[in-house]
């Protein structure tokens, strides 16, 4: 088992973070474009439509909100 010094720690929930959230997006999107694809089947599909459904791509504040959220619970061991 290899240890890890403590801004490896800090920079492996960065990246899970950053791995979570992105993954979140894209499942997002996906669902974005396929209601969008819905509605112009229908013919009633606009951009405003679509930016309804669409999200915002994780900004590196969300980033470091969620590492905070995985370390809290890390170090809260209880």
């Amino acid at each position: 088992m290899s240890t890890k010094t403590p801004f490896e720690l800090r920079a492996d929930l960065l990246k899970q973070a950053q791995d979570l959230l992105e993954s979140q997006y894209d499942a997002q999107v996906e669902f974005a474009t396929k209601a969008f694809f819905a509605l112009a089947k229908e013919g009633s599909a606009t951009m405003e439509n679509f930016k309804q459904f669409a999200p915002a791509f994780p900004t590196s504040e969300d980033i470091l909100k969620q590492a905070k959220e995985f370390y809290s619970f890390v170090s809260n061991n209880k």
